[in-house]
């Protein structure tokens, strides 16, 4: 996605700035290995608890599911973290799709928001509400998320991780 013009992927803040550093490379590198690590689970659990303070954990702020199995080590850590409300921005619909029909559920937890594919791009909404899962896009009806009038900081809006909101957009910055 990140060679089709228009595309979300193709302005994506991963491909500039401090991602394109060869430290920051390997070390997303690194990551992305863990993921076979059969401590992974474990790991992010430690982490999480020790490191998030705020009660609110975003998941990947760069890169995207990697599979079905990536998706459901997720939720074995929400599981494990009650205390933590999660956000999982995502496009790769098809895993979160095969992992609900496989008769498993999402934790209260977990707000999963599918996000839309071009720039002022409608959300996969038809989707997303048959999923029963949240999205990201352009819509008329959708929450507009303040950060771009914030510094590029969340500070104390929390409605990403709020199922609540069906659908909320998000500024190019």
């Amino acid at each position: 996605m990140a060679k089709v013009p228009g595309s979300i992927c193709s302005i994506c803040y991963a491909l500039k700035g401090r991602y394109v550093f060869k430290n920051v490379q390997d070390c997303l590198e690194r990551r992305f290995k863990s993921l076979t690590d059969p401590r992974w689970v474990d790991a992010m659990v430690t982490a999480i608890t020790n490191r998030e303070k705020s009660g609110y954990f975003r998941w990947h702020d760069s890169g995207d599911l990697q599979g079905v199995g990536h998706l459901q080590m997720i939720v074995d850590v929400c599981k494990r973290t009650p205390q933590i409300k999660h956000w999982l921005p995502t496009r790769e619909w098809s895993f979160v799709r095969q992992y609900l029909q496989s008769g498993s559920r999402l934790p209260d937890n977990l707000t999963v928001r599918f996000s839309a594919l071009m720039v002022d791009g409608p959300a996969p909404e038809t989707i997303a509400k048959a999923w029963g899962v949240q999205v990201s896009g352009a819509s008329d009806s959708a929450f507009t998320c303040p950060v771009s009038k914030q510094g590029n900081k969340c500070r104390d809006c929390r409605t990403c991780w709020d199922r609540s909101t069906f659908n909320v957009t998000y500024k190019k910055h």
